[in-house]
């Protein structure tokens, strides 16, 4: 009897009541999963103020999509698609309408909202170069919430901002220089308003608010993306005991 009496007072507490306390020698900070800890060990982040990095993001997407328009645009001119021309333009000209194309910038002749571009005149923009935009910045805000520290809200909004003024900015410039007459004619003896109308962008209010509203919209699509498994991982998950 005494021994049974022994052995129930020298129990210890229930497991089910004892909350696990974080070890603070290790750098898991109460993660339950050592081969998840060891992951997020391993994995490269990069470590910087938080303009830096969107600016250097804001500037590379613009850079990858450009180089993807201008691509495109070389299958055109492989296709003969500018042989009728009599001005034929140069590749970075047509890579320019496309890139300001795919974002739903309105290419003007003249004054007036240009219609039916199509050979010779050329094609700018298609459903295919549509979705550049917003694979490139999609993947940019991916690898943002995969390799970039960002300890506060305020860290990621101004890498959100600064991201996206740094790919605006350069469109929006791009989209002001932008010019491209198809034809090339001397006008007549006594002929007024001989010259050609030259094809642009036009570069309004509503253009930069479209652009930066789409901008920040694909790159806050591929940040929640990557967020969502943090998100699973932290949220409480009600077990019951058997």
């Amino acid at each position: 009897m005494s021994t049974e009496r022994r052995l129930e007072y020298d129990k210890g507490p229930s497991l089910d009541d004892e909350s696990p306390e974080a070890d603070p020698d290790d750098g898991n900070g109460g993660d339950d999963d050592p081969e998840r800890s060891v992951e997020r060990g391993r994995r490269p982040t990069v470590e910087a103020p938080p303009w830096a990095v969107g600016a250097a993001s804001g500037l590379g997407a613009f850079a990858a999509v450009f180089l993807v328009s201008y691509q495109l645009a070389g299958s055109m001119f492989g296709t003969g698609l500018f042989a009728q021309v009599e001005n034929e333009p140069s590749r970075w000209v047509i890579s320019s309408f496309t890139m300001l194309g795919s974002h739903g910038a309105t290419i003007v002749e003249g004054e007036e909202a240009a219609r039916g571009l199509y050979a010779p005149t050329g094609m700018f923009a298609s459903h295919v170069s549509a979705l550049v935009p917003l694979v490139v910045l999609g993947l940019v805000g991916y690898l943002l919430v995969r390799y970039v520290r960002l300890e506060t809200p305020r860290c990621a909004g101004i890498f959100v901002g600064t991201l996206t003024a740094s790919y605006v900015v350069p469109l929006v410039a791009l989209g002001s220089v932008t010019r491209w007459a198809p034809e090339e004619r001397d006008p007549a003896a006594g002929e007024v308003g001989g010259q050609p109308e030259a094809l642009s962008i036009a570069v309004d209010a509503s253009m930069v608010l479209s652009t930066t509203l789409s901008v920040a919209l694909f790159v806050s699509l591929g940040a929640a993306v990557a967020a969502l498994p943090r998100l699973l991982e932290r949220a409480p998950i009600e077990t019951t005991a058997a």
